[in-house]
């Protein structure tokens, strides 16, 4: 559509009056970067955020199901430039590009944009972290455009501290780990101001946890949690208690206490909603089986992942599915079958590569040859393993393993390398996690 829409075709496309596929051309040429169009739709910013009625009856149920997507798109465009164009929207932000003159907007908490721009914004955290972080500043413009003398200045409080709270863990998910503090921050003092409402306490509380996490502070992550699972367990959400339990689980895990996470993983499963949250119960799963690999429950964590296949959820894409069949190479290797351990771990060692994800690949690969080590292939063990160890010297690794990792390559160019010294390095990598920056995933979505 190269034409644009006329006035009268906006001011209907805000009201849903168009024909579906009327509607889909002008929200096609608004996402083309139509400046002028989409200042126009601005200034209809309240029809669009659900603040005035519309005059007539909108499209029927299955037009309107048509574009929906698309409107959602349109919206968020028509948000951006509204920032842009801020005479016509909301009021400055603090340290933000948005200037003084614009005029408070009303807010409330049951018009879908500043709930849609949250969901749409972490729904992007495993795809596109840059956009996560920008439709959360989106949101966060929003709740700071809210008019405390219509809603009350605590509940305005509530908004504000909810949209820094969203824009926090978004920067958690992009690595920006001292944004995501200072955001939390700015989240904390606004609580203090609002309702404080137990609720509210508890997100806050949830996302401090993975912020933690993220640093390796696991112990006051799990303090955290702690205060988390009291708040949701006093209200009866059965499933939120369980699901801070699978949370702290893991971050007793990944202090090497693996049978107490075993324990509390099992517990949180025995409280959450399977049907409400199938991402929730596909991270638990796996990690019970995970760390009944640590305890060197092998058959019980085989169980663990027949159950998890048996399923058939949603990993949530490649990299989910590569960290089960990984997890199902070390199990087969621990029991003893290599040859089903190799065919795996070969094929996760080529799946992280090709995915860019070099650090894991190299891991994977010194798996692969341990394994080949075991089964009397020495020469080929010798070539994956000495290839493993050229990724991590060119990536860089934490000081603690750097001795080891070099101590075995010199080993495999004398030939005198054994499974246990390869095990001992593998060990000390694993716990590394990532080269560098030390990031660690949370236990689940955030």
């Amino acid at each position: 559509m190269n034409d644009h829409p006329t006035l009268a075709e906006l001011e209907e496309f805000v009201w849903n009056r168009l024909s579906a596929e009327r509607a889909r051309a002008v929200v096609a040429h608004l996402v083309q970067g139509c400046d002028t169009c989409t200042i126009t739709l601005a200034s209809h910013l309240e029809g669009l955020l659900g603040l005035e009625a519309p005059p007539e009856l909108t499209l029927s149920p299955r037009e309107d199901a048509e574009y929906d997507a698309a409107i959602d798109r349109a919206l968020a465009t028509a948000l951006q430039l509204a920032g842009k164009h801020r005479e016509r929207t909301f009021p400055p932000l603090a340290g933000s590009p948005l200037e003084a003159g614009a005029q408070p907007v009303p807010y409330p908490r049951d018009i879908p944009a500043f709930e849609a721009l949250l969901e749409q914004s972490w729904a992007l955290r495993h795809e596109n972290p840059g956009e996560m972080v920008r439709l959360a500043e989106l949101a966060l413009v929003m709740a700071v455009g809210a008019d405390s003398q219509a809603l009350g200045e605590r509940r305005v409080a509530d908004l504000r501290c909810r949209a820094w709270m969203e824009l926090g863990n978004a920067h958690r998910v992009a690595d920006d780990l001292s944004s995501a503090e200072q955001a939390l921050g700015h989240a904390t003092e606004l609580y203090l101001q609002g309702t404080q409402d137990e609720v509210l306490a508890a997100r806050l509380f949830d996302v401090q946890a993975s912020l933690l996490g993220a640093c390796r502070r696991f112990d006051l992550a799990e303090t955290a949690l702690d205060l988390v699972f009291a708040i949701h367990r006093r209200r009866g959400d059965h499933h939120l208690a369980g699901r801070a339990l699978i949370s702290k689980g893991t971050y007793v895990g990944y202090q090497g206490d693996a049978e107490e996470s075993v324990r509390l993983i099992e517990q949180g499963l025995g409280l959450i909603d399977e049907n409400q949250d199938p991402r929730l119960l596909f991270v638990a799963l796996h990690n019970q089986a995970r760390f009944l690999v640590d305890c060197g429950r092998l058959r019980e964590a085989r169980i663990a992942l027949w159950k998890l296949k048996a399923r058939r959820l949603d990993p949530g894409g490649r990299i989910s599915e590569l960290k089960v069949r990984w997890l199902e190479g070390q199990i087969n290797a621990g029991l003893g079958e290599l040859d089903r351990a190799e065919l795996a771990l070969l094929d996760v060692r080529r799946g992280f590569a090709e995915a860019g994800l070099g650090y894991k690949a190299a891991l994977a690969g010194l798996e692969l040859g341990a394994v080949m080590l075991r089964r009397g292939r020495t020469d080929a063990a010798i070539a994956e393993v000495l290839a493993a160890v050229d990724v991590f010297q060119s990536l860089g690794i934490a000081r603690e393993a750097g001795v080891s990792v070099l101590l075995l390559k010199k080993g495999c160019e004398r030939r005198i390398a054994d499974v246990a010294l390869l095990e001992y390095v593998i060990g000390l990598l694993r716990k590394a996690e990532e080269p560098s920056v030390g990031r660690i995933e949370p236990p689940v979505d955030q």
